[in-house]
């Protein structure tokens, strides 16, 4: 017996409209798991969107050592940061910013003197990424006089080993995932290929293959998985679009997130994808009892 592909779309369709439970609670559960994988992708992507953009609004400061000349410094940092706004901050001026900043809590520097604070280089550095930040500070250590390279690196590099991390966990949670609902969905189609034994057994008697057999099962499962992903994909369309006047509100304007850096057209695609490919994996291991008996 030949595979025809509107016979076995016609059969797949048939066979989830006789048992409209059962196809409902395959996509239920697929859509659990790509609602939840869509929800991780989607957190670790934005992530990663911030880390981009504080990386890129960070000034570099070269604090110099006491007694190092300021105008030397400025000038070796110029050098090493070609292109860049560079601008020497003497120790009286530094802390006259941070008496600045403190507004009302000034009276609390009432007590140091000038020297408080170090003198110090200033780098502006818009739209640098983090690894270029890292390697320009890396430069400036070799300015005369320098003693220590700031950009806020110490929290940037732990929210850059944490996000690390955290996509090491979520491929490793994901597989689990993906794996569990592939059982759980079998398990659900295992109940439709039980209640449709008798004409199974009936076909291989007649000399059916197991391509013939089974291709509608697969069909099946692509089906209901595609649908679960699909509509995980639009619940977290949904979701943004809800949230993302909230988002937008608690976040400064310099750092925007859209759409696309939350949830890309890329991450859509594989939720669908994925959600195909467990209901596909779910109906092969359903299939394979039945299958494999002789």
């Amino acid at each position: 017996m030949g595979l025809r592909p509107f016979a076995v779309v016609r059969r797949a369709l048939e066979a989830m409209a006789r048992s409209p439970y059962l196809a409902l609670t395959a996509v239920t559960t697929i859509f659990a798991a790509a609602l939840l994988t869509g929800l991780f992708a989607a957190s670790l992507s934005g992530g990663q969107r911030l880390l981009s953009a504080w990386a890129g609004e960070v000034r570099l400061s070269v604090y110099l050592a006491p007694g190092a000349d300021l105008e030397q410094a400025r000038q070796a940092v110029a050098a090493l940061a070609p292109g860049r706004q560079v601008e020497a901050v003497p120790a009286a001026q530094a802390l006259a910013r941070l008496a600045e900043g403190l507004g009302d809590d000034a009276r609390l520097l009432s007590g140091l003197g000038p020297d408080a604070l170090p003198d110090a280089v200033e780098v502006a550095a818009p739209g640098i990424a983090l690894p270029e930040a890292r390697a320009l500070a890396a430069r400036l250590r070799a300015v005369p006089g320098a003693a220590e390279v700031d950009f806020g690196n110490a929290w940037l590099e732990r929210l850059e080993v944490f996000l690390s991390r955290a996509r090491l966990l979520g491929l490793a949670l994901l597989l689990l995932l993906a794996l569990g609902t592939a059982v759980l969905v079998s398990n659900t189609l295992r109940l439709a290929v039980y209640a449709r034994r008798d004409e199974i057994e009936i076909m291989k008697l007649v000399g059916a293959t197991d391509a013939f057999v089974g291709a509608p099962f697969a069909l099946e499962g692509l089906l209901q998985g595609a649908a679960g992903g699909g509509l995980a994909a639009l619940a977290l369309l949904g979701l943004h679009a809800a949230l993302a006047p909230r988002l937008a509100a608690a976040l400064p304007p310099q750092l925007p997130l859209d759409r696309a850096d939350l949830l890309p057209g890329a991450l859509l695609g594989a939720l669908v994808a994925g959600g195909a490919a467990v209901g596909l994996l779910a109906s092969g291991l359903a299939l394979l009892r039945f299958l494999r008996r002789p």
